[in-house]
């Protein structure tokens, strides 16, 4: 696989953790992208005009990640605003008790 296949199969893991919600494995999977990103550019003399592109596919990549993460935490976000509030299951109590439960 070459160097710009490699990283694309790596950017998608990266995506499909993201899409899942596994975000340790996520965090994993860009651990190993930014490495294969990183390696691509040590590989490159100065001023080679693929050190821009190469630029351009990590920030691209890294926006659309922090994108979808965003929007899963928004997602999860919202999610837990629907949740309906439990009444409280304590009240006020009578002389001499300490607590009274409703439950």
């Amino acid at each position: 696989m070459t160097g710009a296949a490699a990283r694309e199969a790596l950017a998608a893991r990266l995506r499909a953790r993201v899409a899942e919600g596994c975000y340790a494995e996520a965090r994993q999977a860009l651990g190993e992208y930014c490495q294969a990103v990183r390696e691509a550019a040590l590989g490159m003399a100065p001023g080679d005009p693929a050190l821009g592109h190469l630029a351009a596919e990590w920030t691209e990549t890294a926006e659309e990640i922090r994108r979808r993460v965003l929007a899963g935490r928004s997602h999860a976000a919202a999610r837990l605003a629907r949740i309906p509030r439990l009444p409280e299951p304590y009240g006020p109590c009578s002389p001499g008790r300490r607590w009274r439960c409703f439950a």
